[in-house]
């Protein structure tokens, strides 16, 4: 009996000091609110187009309504080739997590068909396409990063007349739209 109150008594003294060097303080804990703010330019809603071509003859450049991800295209007229327009955009982050373009997804302008591959579209004798440079020689392609807070990225919609020869009259088409997703990097 004796043993056993020794060994419960230097228990109790053990399990004492275990818990006297066993004390846990924590500090203040803070913890900063991301913000997500990917979009094109919202400083600005339409745009016009730069025209490009031969003569102004057959061709009218609609302006572009831009919202949050997506920019759709007025009645544009084109008639010959060579005939061009070309809107300047940009995209921004002004949020604190860095984006990636994870997809673009082109919309047939109203009434007619169109045959889409990523950045682009073919609409009867019309090509839209987004590009990083504005004579339209490079589609924009998903998987680019887009950094925190000040990213920014210059891209161009470009609608040109790629059938083989003049029409009799111009070509209207009209809501041709591009959507770009981007996620958290």
């Amino acid at each position: 009996m004796g043993v056993l109150s020794v060994m419960i008594l230097g228990l109790s003294i053990a399990f004492a000091a275990l818990s006297a060097t066993l004390k846990i303080n924590f500090g203040n804990v803070n913890q900063t609110a991301q913000t997500w703010d990917v979009q094109f330019n919202d400083s600005t809603t339409s745009v016009t187009a730069t025209e490009g071509g031969t003569s102004a003859t057959g061709r009218s450049c609609g302006t572009a309504s831009v919202s949050a991800t997506q920019v759709t295209v007025a009645n544009t007229e084109l008639s010959k080739p060579g005939d061009k327009c070309t809107w300047a955009l940009t995209v921004e982050n002004k949020g604190s997590i860095d984006a990636t373009l994870t997809s673009i997804t082109p919309t047939a302008p109203t009434s007619v068909s169109c045959t889409p591959s990523g950045a682009s579209m073919v609409c009867g004798n019309i090509t839209y396409k987004i590009t990083t440079d504005a004579a339209g020689t490079t589609l924009l392609t998903s998987g680019g990063t887009l950094g925190n807070t000040t990213g920014t990225l210059p891209i161009y919609l470009i609608a040109e007349y790629t059938g083989d020869g003049e029409t009799m009259s111009a070509v209207t088409q009209t809501g041709a739209k591009f959507t770009l997703l981007y996620n958290q990097a």
